[in-house]
């Protein structure tokens, strides 16, 4: 199989992912800001990604480049290689998503371990004093609305 053939191949396998094709996987790979902490060669991939989409390009816009003068052998073992890695979920984004969910369960097992034992009946502490409520409140809030309702009352009888 040639380049353009495993380029195709592997841009309809990243279509059915993404709707979008490789240029959509690259785009997913440069939202993820740490991706190299969770795949060592995050960076490294991504910008083979690109550069093999600049010569699926070229190949085909450019009248003089050709499969023969563009690509190596080396170059279509790795669009097969990665296609491979796209269907066993061991590409980029599929270890990235992996780590990351567990990372998160892992974080979430250790919080249970912190959490305080459940209480099951409330006793009020006697050391927390809370001040009980002696209407002060209500009050103002009565005596602000009934001034209010009284302005309006007079202005509304002016006006008419």
């Amino acid at each position: 199989m040639g380049f353009m053939q495993s380029y195709k191949r592997l841009d309809n396998l990243c279509r059915d992912m993404n709707g979008i094709g490789v240029t959509g996987y690259i785009a997913d790979m440069e939202q993820v800001r740490n991706g190299n902490v969770y795949v060592p060669d995050w960076w490294e991939q991504c910008r083979k990604l690109k550069y093999y989409r600049h010569i699926r390009n070229k190949i085909a816009h450019e009248n003089y480049a050709t499969e023969e003068n563009m690509c190596s052998s080396e170059d279509l073992e790795w669009i097969e290689n990665f296609y491979q890695k796209i269907l066993t979920q061991t590409d980029p984004l599929a270890i990235y998503f992996k780590k990351k969910r567990s990372a998160k369960v892992e974080v979430h097992h250790r919080e249970e371990k912190i959490l305080p034992p459940k209480v099951t009946s409330y006793e009020r502490p006697s050391e927390i004093n809370i001040p009980q409520n002696t209407g002060k409140g209500c009050m103002l809030c009565m005596i602000i609305a009934m001034t209010i309702a009284a302005v309006l009352t007079s202005f509304i009888i002016y006006m008419i």
